[in-house]
């Protein structure tokens, strides 16, 4: 079966480029390598952590919020 990408973002409920995207990114389309690769390039995303051990030294001494 052939669908549309606006279809499948639709069913998925996700953006039409968000999906336009992710089958351009493997060609021919396997769900697998696609997962693979999101999972890769899943540490590019979101909050990182900053507190490093001399950040959290820096905060205990001068402002005590940490202990």
């Amino acid at each position: 079966m052939n669908y549309s990408v606006r279809a499948i973002a639709r069913f998925i409920k996700r953006s039409p480029s968000t999906v336009s995207i992710e089958i351009h990114q493997v060609t021919p389309y396997k769900a697998e390598i696609a997962h693979a690769l999101a999972l890769k390039k899943r540490h590019l995303r979101g909050r990182h952590d900053t507190l490093t051990p001399a950040i959290a030294v820096f905060l205990n001494h001068h402002i005590g919020i940490l202990k």
